[in-house]
């Protein structure tokens, strides 16, 4: 009997572990969540310095290779004012926000395997809002227009679903058709815009 027995366990097939679920492995695609705070300035004086944040779905690549891939959807959200006296007589006020909604493609370039520098670029669609305010009296219109940017940064991956990253970027968005009190004019903001981030697979 204890023969027996010693046979059939001997003969049980030795299994190893499957890979965990969520981890970022290599060669994989896996789906990455990320958020980013954001300041944006002003290219021209006229306009106004932003603030915001931007959220983002990715296809991002762990590869074991210096080249990974990252492929992103954005929308973000970013508002703010400026005030000046072009002639030192005439005050006016810009108070604005936009919602940038981009497709884009970072490459990231391993330096070691937790340490990387990125560079990339998106291209969509901005919603928003310019007011204007001459001296007491308000014009304001919904502005919409196409938006792009290209940058760089830094990422480190903490763990193998973590990455935190910093960068800066360069954006200019055409807004359209604005009607400012029976005026209408085409409205472009250039910025230069700081970011930090973090992502997360799910």
């Amino acid at each position: 009997l204890l023969g027996a027995l010693s046979g059939v366990a001997s003969a049980a097939p030795y299994v190893l572990p499957s890979p965990q679920p969520g981890a970022l492995t290599p060669y994989d695609w896996q789906p990455v969540y990320a958020i980013e705070g954001l300041y944006s300035i002003a290219d021209s004086s006229d306009d106004p310095d932003m603030w915001g944040v931007r959220g983002s779905l990715n296809l991002y690549s762990s590869a074991d290779s210096i080249a990974r891939h990252q492929f992103n959807i954005n929308v973000g959200y970013e508002t703010g004012d400026e005030s000046y006296t072009p002639d030192g007589d005439i005050n006016i006020e810009v108070d604005a926000y936009k919602i940038p909604v981009t497709v884009g493609y970072d490459i990231n370039l391993a330096l070691t395997d937790s340490f990387m520098l990125y560079a990339g670029g998106k291209a969509g669609y901005a919603f928003g809002d310019i007011d204007v305010t001459v001296d007491s009296t308000t014009y304001g219109d919904n502005a919409g227009g196409f938006t792009f940017s290209v940058g760089g940064g830094i990422k480190i991956q903490c763990s193998d679903a973590i990455y935190v990253k910093a960068g800066y970027e360069f954006t200019r968005t055409y807004f359209g058709d604005c009607n400012f009190g029976g005026a209408t004019q085409n409205v472009i903001m250039g910025h230069h815009v700081f970011s930090v981030g973090i992502g997360s697979q799910f």
